[in-house]
C-alpha cells in the first residue's frame, strides 16, 4: 500500500496551503491511500483548540478538516516548533501526536520507502 506525508509548516490562515494540504490528506484516505499530516513550524498554529476565525477572514476552521483525518490517518505535531512558539500541548486538539525529533526521525524511517512526501 502506497502512504503519503503532507508536512504543513505555514500558518492555517491568510493562505490556503494548510487548507489544501489537509483536502489532499482527506483525498488519500477516501482512495484508501495511508496519508499522515506532519505539522511544523507555523503550521502547528492549524490544530490549536477552539479556532473561530469568524467573519474576520471568512474562512472555515481548519480544526474541523483535521478531525476528519482521524482515525485513519495520523497528525504529528513537532514538539521543538510548539516550544519556539510557546505552545503547551494542553492547547491542541486531542487527535493529534506531539513527536519529538528522534520519534520524528524512527516514523520516516519506518516509511521511507512506501511514502510520497509532500511539503505544502
Amino acid at each position: 500500500m502506497n502512504s503519503t506525508l503532507i508536512i504543513i509548516d505555514k500558518a492555517p490562515y491568510g493562505l490556503e496551503d494548510a487548507f489544501s494540504a489537509f483536502y489532499v490528506a482527506i483525498a488519500c484516505l477516501n482512495r484508501n491511500t495511508d496519508a499522515d499530516v506532519l505539522l511544523v513550524g507555523d503550521g502547528v498554529y492549524a490544530v490549536l483548540e477552539d479556532q473561530n476565525p469568524g467573519e474576520t477572514i471568512k474562512y472555515p476552521e481548519v480544526g474541523e478538516l483535521a478531525y476528519l483525518i482521524y482515525p485513519e490517518g495520523n497528525i504529528f505535531v513537532h514538539q521543538d516548533s510548539l516550544e519556539e512558539r510557546g505552545i503547551e500541548t494542553e492547547e491542541l486538539m486531542e487527535a493529534v501526536d506531539v513527536i519529538d525529533d528522534d520519534e520524528l526521525y524512527e516514523y520516516l524511517e519506518s516509511k521511507i520507502e512506501k511514502t510520497v512526501f509532500i511539503k505544502i
